[in-house]
């Protein structure tokens, strides 16, 4: 939720942005604080959903992706052509809003040892009993070692792992070549044909 929170307050930050520098740095964040939701999808499905159910939630997921990808430039440009590329930035961050407030009030955590751990929390509060304990609160790490696990781990296997490597060398291809054929697309055709912003 937190990464979700600063994601729309980064697009505010845009829309506001005075100089190159500012907008780059909060281009950077809003991919780094983006890409979270990203990740968490598939152990949500995980929590969600048995083995057998998981394929159609990650088909629909993999399809809303891209097809967010592909469609959002072509109403970006015309947003962009009518107020400006400020406004389309603003309107990003402030449609986070509500869903945000629909993420913190209306989704319930799906992991299934913190819903334990808050049940034993609840019991340990209603009888007074100590014994209530999840097995998550027994063997969880601690803060050091979910930091080392969640950062200098991961990075670790990217450096040491050629598969890692190589994968993710792979993926960042791939995105980049999708992200700059859309961007030329709307140059090309607004330059060498004249096309407005919204049809190119």
């Amino acid at each position: 939720v937190g990464g979700y929170a600063l994601f729309g307050v980064c697009f505010v930050g845009l829309a506001l942005g005075k100089n190159m520098a500012t907008i780059i740095v909060l281009r950077a964040l809003l991919g780094l604080f983006g890409c979270i939701g990203t990740i968490l999808v598939g152990g949500t499905f995980d929590d969600m959903f048995r083995p057998e159910q998981r394929a159609i939630p990650m088909a629909l997921f993999a399809y809303v992706a891209i097809l967010g990808t592909v469609g959002a430039p072509i109403y970006a440009g015309f947003v962009d052509q009518a107020i400006g590329w400020r406004w389309l930035e603003g309107i990003q961050g402030l449609s986070n809003v509500p869903l945000l407030v629909l993420c913190v009030f209306g989704l319930r955590e799906t992991r299934g040892s913190v819903y334990l751990h808050k049940r034993a929390k609840a019991l340990r509060k209603d009888t007074g009993d100590e014994r209530w304990v999840a097995k998550e609160e027994l063997e969880s790490p601690g803060l050091k070692e979910m930091l080392y696990n969640s950062s200098v781990k991961s990075v670790l296997m990217l450096v040491t792992e050629p598969v890692v490597f190589f994968f993710g060398l792979w993926i960042a291809f791939a995105w980049f070549i999708t992200f700059l054929f859309l961007s030329v697309i709307g140059i090309t055709f607004g330059e060498k044909k004249h096309w407005g912003e919204g049809v190119a």
